[in-house]
């Protein structure tokens, strides 16, 4: 367990600055051009404010925006991660110390992936309800500023904060465990090209696209099914077809609830392709590690 634990912290100290400085500093800039933005423009944001909808869904609605921007920034981020860190190990010559530990290749890797699947990501979650409160706080300066904008209270604030937190925490599991197979893809291809990986991570599948159209070249019908997949797991659409109205959503009364953006996203998941997309990345994962095992000299 120990070695298990200074694999997975060695990860955090070498990638830190993807996962927690470079968050830090986004955060830092991002509130003081909103605090310059508010400061100067006064006039135009209490007439901006004025015919809002109650304060508590504009707040929920700020929280869900920033899950949804920092969600992006965490794909991103675990997508250059994860097409490094299978061969981080040979640009520090540091291979041969991580083999000479009693952990097998396999496991080596493995921790990388535990290592993208928690400390990461509760790292971005952590600046998310940073986000959050700041967000709050910034709620409070325009009900100074704007005599009819009152912001939510105290206990709204903690109430509607608990409940988007919990459901964002669901929405982000889902959505790394319905990436994984991506991951894994960029993983290998990392093991294999080293730093070509990122360019071949999108060209061998616009390859494969390619070759599949000359392929069935007289069907002029014939839609890619390389394609379908691909754009299936990128989009991550569920069964209901009907569209969000955010309009719609932010004019309701009451705060929202998490359990029912839970039992929403759960029902809207393919469980089946989410379970061959883990068994995808485990696929990954070990052919990585039988590549380093056997083909790259320590």
């Amino acid at each position: 367990m120990r070695s298990w634990f200074a694999l997975v912290k060695r990860e955090f100290i070498e990638h830190k600055g993807a996962f927690l400085i470079a968050p830090a500093v986004i955060t830092l800039v991002v509130t003081v051009v909103l605090s310059l933005a508010i400061l100067m423009n006064q006039p135009e944001i209490a007439a901006d404010v004025e015919g809002m909808p109650g304060s508590v869904k504009f707040f929920e609605a700020a929280y869900m925006a920033t899950f949804l921007l920092w969600g992006i920034y965490m794909i991103i981020a675990l997508l250059f991660y994860f097409s490094d860190a299978f061969h981080a190990d040979r640009r520090s010559n540091s291979l041969l110390f991580w083999k000479s530990m009693p952990k097998s290749d396999l496991e080596i890797l493995g921790s990388k992936v535990l290592a993208g699947y928690t400390i990461f990501p509760l790292a971005i979650g952590l600046w998310v309800m940073i986000t959050g409160v700041i967000a709050y706080l910034f709620a409070n300066v325009i009900g100074l500023i704007v005599v009819f904008y009152n912001a939510p209270t105290i206990l709204e604030f903690i109430n509607s904060y608990m409940q988007i937190t919990i459901a964002g925490a669901c929405y982000v599991l889902i959505s790394l465990l319905w990436y994984a197979p991506i991951f894994g893809w960029a993983a290998f291809l990392g093991t294999l090209f080293k730093r070509w990986s990122i360019p071949l991570f999108f060209v061998i599948p616009a390859v494969a696209v390619l070759l599949e159209r000359v392929i069935n070249i007289r069907d002029l019908a014939y839609e890619s099914k390389i394609l379908e997949f691909i754009m299936f797991r990128l989009e991550m659409s569920g069964e209901d077809t009907m569209e969000f109205d955010p309009e719609v959503w932010i004019m309701q009364p009451g705060a929202t609830s998490a359990w029912e953006l839970i039992t929403f996203a759960i029902s809207q998941t393919d469980w089946l392709h989410m379970g061959i997309g883990v068994l995808m990345l485990g696929g990954f994962v070990y052919l990585a590690s039988e590549y380093r095992r056997r083909l790259i000299d320590a």
